[in-house]
C-alpha cells in the first residue's frame, strides 16, 4: 500500500514539474461532505488528516462529560461547540437573509479604538460569547436590522440598491461595553486553500507589487507576532492570523473556550468571576496531537473548481484587469510547496488576492460602542472558489459581515482605495457588466 502511494506521489510531482506555470490547488468537489486535499498525501499524512477532520467535526462537551472520547473542555464561554458549526465542511459562514438574530457563524469580535492592549473590551474580552456553561452568565446576543438604500441607477441604465446593517448587542449581562470598544461583526471565512496562502513567500506580500491607477502602490502588509516571530498577517478578514495554526488556536480559544499549548487562556476576563471554578479537562484542553491533526486537515484543503464555464473567459478577465480590480485581487501568487525530497518546490496559485490590507472607505468601517466610525483596513479577499459557492448557496452573502447579497453588491460597497475601480465598474455598459459578473462565477 505504502509503495503504491509513494509511486503515485512521485508521478504527481513529475506531472507538476512538467507544467510549473500552471496554477495548483484546484480540485473537483464531487462530494461536498468530503472536501479533498489539494495534493496527494502519503499514508501517515492521510491518517493525520483523517483524524483532523474527525476533530473538526467533533461536538466538544463540557469538562467532566463521560463517554465522549476525551474531547471535552468547551467553555465556560463560547459561541460554538465544533469547528464545523461555523465552517461547514470547510465552507464559509453565510450572513443573515433578513432582520433578526445574527446567524451562529457571524461572530462579534471586540477591539479597541483607543489602541489599548490587550485588544478587546476590558469586561467582555475579544469575543462576545453568546453561549455559556450552566452556572455562567451568557455575555449577550446579537440582533441585526437592515436599511435598504434603493433608487440608484448606473450611468448606462439599470438600478441597484444596497442594504446597510445595524447591529444591536442585547442582554449584555455585565453592563455596557466600554465606549471605545469597537464592534467587529465577522463571518467565518472559507478555509479552502488557506494552506496554499500560508505557502506564499513573505516577500510576495511585503514588497510593493500592484500599481494603482495613479501609479502608486496600494495596500500594505500587517505585522503580527507569533511564536516569538514578527510575520505578516495573511489569513482572516483583516490579516489577523499569520498561519493556519495561528488561526486555529485563536478560534479554539476565543470562540470555543478551548485552550492549546499555543494559547493557554480562553476569553474569560478577570471581570467575569463566574468563569472561575469551572471544571477543566486538562492543560491544555486540546492536546498537541489533536491540534496538529486539525491544522493538517485545514492546511491541505483544496480549492473547489467552479462548476460554471463561461463561453468567453477572456472577455471577463480582460474587463476585470482593465477596470482595476486585478491591482489588488491579483490573479497569480507564487508559493513554495514541500517536495518529495523535503526541499521547497516553487509553484503558482490563482487566489485573486494580494494578501495585503486596504482602506475601502468609511462605508465599510466598523463602529465603536459610542456609534463612531473607526478606520478599518481589509485584507483583499481571495476570489477563488466563487463559482462553487454561488452554485451551492441558496442565498449568497459576501463581505466581512454578509451585508452584500451578490458579487455585484460587494463591488458596489467598495470605496477608498477601490473607489476608482468601482467607478469604472459602474461605467461599464450592461452587457459588459453582465460578462464580468458571469466571469466571476468561473473562478
Amino acid at each position: 500500500m505504502a509503495r503504491w502511494l509513494s509511486i503515485a506521489i512521485l508521478v504527481g510531482l513529475t506531472a507538476q514539474a512538467e507544467s510549473p506555470d500552471a496554477p495548483v490547488g484546484g480540485k473537483a468537489f464531487v462530494d461536498r461532505r468530503n472536501p479533498p486535499s489539494y495534493r496527494l498525501l502519503d499514508e501517515a499524512e492521510a491518517a493525520q488528516v483523517s483524524l483532523g477532520r474527525s476533530v473538526f467535526d467533533t461536538q466538544w462537551a463540557p469538562a467532566g462529560t463521560p463517554d465522549v472520547g476525551g474531547r471535552v473542555g468547551v467553555g465556560p464561554l463560547y459561541n460554538a461547540t465544533s469547528c464545523n458549526a461555523c465552517h461547514h465542511e470547510g465552507e464559509g459562514g453565510r450572513g443573515s437573509d433578513g432582520d433578526g438574530a445574527a446567524p451562529a457563524s457571524l461572530v462579534i469580535q471586540l477591539g479597541s479604538s483607543a489602541g489599548a492592549e490587550p485588544n478587546g473590551d476590558p469586561v467582555y474580552g475579544s469575543i462576545l460569547s453568546t453561549s455559556a456553561l450552566q452556572g455562567v452568565r451568557v455575555e449577550g446576543a446579537v440582533m441585526i436590522q437592515y436599511d435598504e438604500t434603493a433608487g440608484y441607477y448606473y450611468p448606462f441604465g439599470g438600478r441597484w440598491s444596497l442594504r446597510v446593517p445595524h447591529y444591536r448587542l442585547v442582554g449584555l449581562s455585565r453592563g455596557p461595553l466600554a465606549p471605545t470598544t469597537v464592534i467587529k461583526p465577522r463571518l467565518a471565512p472559507a478555509l479552502f486553500g488557506v494552506g496554499l496562502l500560508e505557502a506564499v513567500p513573505e516577500s510576495a506580500i511585503t514588497e510593493a507589487t500592484a500599481p494603482r491607477a495613479d501609479g502608486r502602490y496600494s495596500g500594505a502588509p500587517v505585522w503580527r507576532s507569533f511564536q516569538g516571530k514578527r510575520l505578516p498577517g495573511r489569513l482572516g478578514w483583516q490579516g489577523g492570523a499569520v498561519s493556519v495554526r495561528d488561526q486555529t488556536t485563536k478560534a479554539f480559544a476565543g470562540e470555543m473556550g478551548l485552550t492549546t499549548s499555543d494559547r493557554i487562556s480562553d476569553d474569560c476576563t478577570s471581570a467575569e468571576a463566574d468563569c472561575g471554578g469551572q471544571p477543566k479537562s486538562g492543560s491544555p484542553e486540546v492536546s498537541d496531537e489533536l491540534l496538529d491533526a486539525v491544522v493538517a486537515f485545514v492546511r491541505t484543503l483544496a480549492v473547489p473548481e467552479s462548476p460554471v464555464h463561461a463561453e468567453n473567459d477572456s472577455m471577463g478577465s480582460e474587463l476585470f484587469a482593465r477596470i482595476g480590480c486585478a491591482a489588488c485581487h491579483r490573479p497569480r501568487l507564487p508559493v513554495v510547496l514541500p517536495g518529495a525530497d523535503g526541499t521547497g518546490v516553487p509553484r503558482v496559485i490563482a487566489p485573486y488576492t494580494d494578501l495585503r490590507l486596504h482602506d475601502l472607505g468609511m462605508e465599510m468601517s466598523d463602529e465603536n460602542a459610542s456609534g463612531t466610525k473607526v478606520v478599518s483596513r481589509w485584507r483583499t479577499a481571495p476570489l477563488w472558489g466563487m463559482g462553487y459557492r454561488l452554485k451551492l448557496e441558496s442565498h449568497s452573502t459576501f463581505l466581512h459581515d454578509g451585508r452584500a447579497r451578490s458579487a455585484e453588491e460587494a463591488i458596489l460597497w467598495h470605496s477608498g482605495e477601490a473607489a476608482r475601480a468601482k467607478g469604472n465598474f459602474m461605467n461599464l455598459g450592461p452587457r459588459a457588466r453582465e460578462a464580468l459578473l458571469h466571469w466571476l462565477e468561473t473562478l
